[in-house]
């Protein structure tokens, strides 16, 4: 199944770059934004699902030994440790949908982009990031 990893490939290559994740994490574009998320950075990272990190930097792998199943719980597992969980009350439709969204969004971004691209976040726009190179 293809992910997104944490990564520190092409970390410091852009302004405001940080990178707060264990490498090679599984991580996911959506997360909650302040008020404030162009000062803060929170509209950059891709929050981190075991260190409940960030980092501005992902890389699209393929990890075979990664189910659906698999993915579903980590999101699960990181949404309920911090927290976010606990807003939604029971109602497990509603998790599910959450969880679903996340599954979602990390599959369209692997389905868009070859493996081994290393890509950035902006809001919900990520795009490939690369080298800068001279003429």
């Amino acid at each position: 199944m293809r992910v997104l990893i944490a990564t520190n490939e092409l970390q410091s290559t852009a302004d405001g770059d940080y990178s707060f994740t264990v490498e090679g994490e599984l991580v996911t574009p959506i997360v909650a934004q302040c008020h404030t998320p162009d000062d803060c950075g929170c509209s950059r990272g891709f929050p981190g699902l075991a260190s409940s990190r960030a980092t501005t930097t992902a890389m699209v792998v393929d990890r075979p030994f990664i189910t659906l199943d698999d993915l579903r719980d980590v999101v699960r597992d990181s949404l309920e440790r911090d927290g976010w969980l606990d807003l939604l009350g029971p109602d497990a439709a509603e998790i599910d949908e959450i969880i679903d969204e996340h599954v979602e969004a990390i599959d369209e971004i692997c389905r868009t982009f070859t493996v081994g691209t290393i890509v950035e976040r902006h809001g919900t726009l990520v795009r490939s990031r690369s080298y800068r190179t001279a003429a």
